[in-house]
């Protein structure tokens, strides 16, 4: 399978391109974010290495997980966000898909974009037979984004978070289905 991501121009001076190291203070920058990463199972973070060990030692490690790296997010040139494919069933062939985007960008239809070509990406390059999306009750912006790029509710589980246990949601998606709503 060919893990490569190709580099993406969506509207706006947005962009996909796969995450780099030298994104860490970046990637920082948006992950230190009390109220960004609140629904999240890491964060916030404490300082830049933590960013640049997460980039070096998650990300660039997932192809020996036929995963491919993932993308940051791009506004003029710098990492607004990243959004990825971090868990492969192997059994379904599908893949859970996760993002997050610096708050100060919240609400201008930017994940929705990514992950619409996401999607692209998942079905069509990468050839997975399902897509996942997974959130939480409390997280009705991310719910938004995903029934707006056609997920449907597939099922929901007991989740862990740094503040505790959460009913995750699981959404999914398949190719016959509709890709997404302008």
């Amino acid at each position: 399978m060919n893990l490569n991501l190709p580099p993406i121009n969506l509207t706006g001076g947005i962009s996909l391109s796969e995450i780099e190291p030298s994104d860490y203070l970046d990637y920082y920058n948006i992950g230190k974010s009390p109220n960004t990463t609140k629904y999240l199972n890491w964060g916030p973070f404490i300082n830049p290495n933590e960013a640049l060990w997460t980039i070096n030692e998650i990300f660039y490690k997932r192809p020996l997980d036929n995963l491919p790296v993932g993308y940051a997010i791009r506004y003029r040139g710098h990492m607004i966000g990243m959004i990825d494919f971090h868990t492969y069933y192997q059994a379904d062939n599908s893949v859970e898909i996760g993002y997050i985007l610096d708050e100060n960008y919240w609400g201008r239809g930017i994940m929705k974009k990514a992950l619409r070509k996401m999607i692209e990406i998942g079905f069509y390059h990468l050839g997975y037979s399902k897509l996942l999306v997974g959130t939480i009750k409390e997280n009705t912006q991310s719910e938004s984004v995903i029934k707006a790029c056609g997920f449907h509710y597939e099922y929901e589980k007991l989740v862990e978070l740094k503040n505790g246990y959460h009913i995750g949601y699981y959404y999914s998606l398949y190719p016959n289905e509709v890709i997404c709503n302008e």
